[in-house]
């Protein structure tokens, strides 16, 4: 399975990226070509982002369905075992009644009986064997019905998985399909064109992060008893382990390759690894948004903070949060080349090295 999280980006020269984009300046004039493969673009990226959800949801059925499977094997070798015991036993029960059968028949009990209650004791054991016989088949019947019905449901599975498969086959040739044309696209224009582009990818990315802010400020604002005021309380907290692997300032982007102000700190520990609130907050906002994949953006009243590429999200917008206490965990979802956290702080409204603010 190709890692195609990135791929998209890639081509598209950084449509959606994680950090401002700083690029040289568009012609007055815009370039029909440009704006057409602008609009192409922003409609595979959409494509290319509702693949990536199902294809996360076929994995997750494929994850179940195999841990369906190998309960019902288990299961299912249990019943045989146990199925197997009772046919050896019924049989050994049959035969040891076959051979009291013939040994103590009616007539021959009759005749051979010193009295009439020996004779009625004979008998009794006669049915008692004959009833343990029974019962042992009548349980073997159950037990090979259980069988057959653990037989069935595992042959469901196993067709469940197969489809699991072709329908995470069939993603993933979408995905291929995607890239190939947005690379088409990319490579059809001149350089001037490409420069165009990422003129107005580094303006949309702009827009979108101040829209993200301003709408994360309006949906705070009612919540006057659940948020936090003032300035926080104590020193922040570093939100967790491991290097920088990229640092506060101008970088060339990794996935796009143009120049860019990365407006934050990239901590690489390994995925799955928990993120901490750096203060006492409210969240402002937990969702995914594009390249950023899972983030989580923290007012803490003076302080902001945001948290990027999570692989999961354990807050919800409105939650009081302390500092310290788990938000998220380390992933690479969005526009990512590996796992790590996109760690960015605000102070006043300003983006702020986070170096510079929390000690580690």
């Amino acid at each position: 399975m190709v890692n195609l999280q990135g791929a998209i980006a890639a081509v598209v020269g950084g449509l959606v990226a994680c950090s401002v984009v700083v690029a040289a300046s568009p012609s007055a004039r815009a370039d029909d070509t440009v704006a057409k493969a602008q609009s192409e673009l922003s409609g595979l990226q959409i494509e290319a982002a509702k693949a990536q959800v199902e294809l996360e949801q076929s994995r997750k059925d494929l994850t179940q369905a195999q841990a369906d499977y190998d309960v019902t094997t288990a299961d299912l070798a249990d019943q045989r075992v146990l199925v197997d015991a009772l046919r050896v036993q019924v049989g050994r029960v049959a035969v040891a009644a076959q051979q009291q059968a013939a040994s103590m028949g009616t007539a021959s009990l009759l005749f051979s009986s010193d009295s009439e209650e020996s004779f009625i004791a004979d008998m009794k054991v006669m049915q008692s064997v004959t009833s343990l016989t029974d019962e042992q088949l009548a349980r073997l019947a159950a037990e090979q019905d259980r069988l057959a019905e653990l037989e069935s449901t595992q042959a469901s599975t196993v067709e469940a998985i197969n489809a699991e498969i072709a329908e995470q086959e069939k993603l993933t040739a979408d995905y291929d399909g995607k890239v190939a044309q947005a690379k088409s696209i990319v490579d059809a224009l001149s350089a001037s064109q490409k420069s165009m582009l990422e003129s107005k990818a580094s303006q949309a990315v702009i827009d979108e992060n101040m829209k993200l802010l301003n709408s994360a400020m309006a949906e705070a604002s009612g919540r006057s008893s659940r948020s936090a005021s003032g300035d926080p309380l104590g020193a922040g907290i570093w939100p967790t382990s491991g290097p920088i692997t990229s640092p506060f300032g101008y970088r060339t982007n990794p996935i796009g390759g143009y120049t860019e102000l990365h407006d934050g700190v990239d901590i690489a520990p390994p995925c799955g690894t928990p993120v901490m609130a750096s203060w006492t907050g409210v969240v402002l906002s937990a969702r995914t948004e594009g390249g950023w994949g899972n983030r989580v953006i923290i007012d803490s009243g003076t302080y902001k903070t945001a948290y990027a590429h999570l692989q999961s999200m354990s807050v919800s917008p409105g939650d009081v949060v302390q500092a310290g206490q788990v938000v998220g965990a380390v992933g690479t979802t969005g526009f990512s080349t590996g796992c790590h956290l996109h760690f960015s702080t605000w102070v006043n409204n300003q983006i702020t090295d986070p170096t510079t603010v929390i000690k580690r």
